[in-house]
């Protein structure tokens, strides 16, 4: 599997835990795409987490998650 898509999943900010959880130890998944989840800023930093140390995610959409500058930082750290 390279692809995921959740969109409109409601999994919030908890199953965002979950999923980062996974994302860490995951070396195949390219793609994600988590929009309309209610992820929130809460979500994006665990996300963030996980993207420090999986390299092989090249795309991920979070629109419509209700993100906003704390998020935003949180997915900025990641990518540095």
């Amino acid at each position: 599997i390279t692809t995921i898509t959740l969109d409109s999943n409601n999994i919030g900010m908890e199953g965002a835990r979950h999923f980062a959880e996974a994302l860490k130890i995951n070396s195949s998944v390219t793609s994600i795409d988590l929009r309309s989840n209610r992820i929130g800023d809460e979500g994006v930093r665990y996300l963030g987490e996980a993207l420090k140390s999986n390299l092989s995610v090249t795309t991920i959409n979070l629109s419509d998650n209700n993100i906003v500058a704390e998020g935003a930082r949180h997915l900025g750290e990641a990518l540095k």
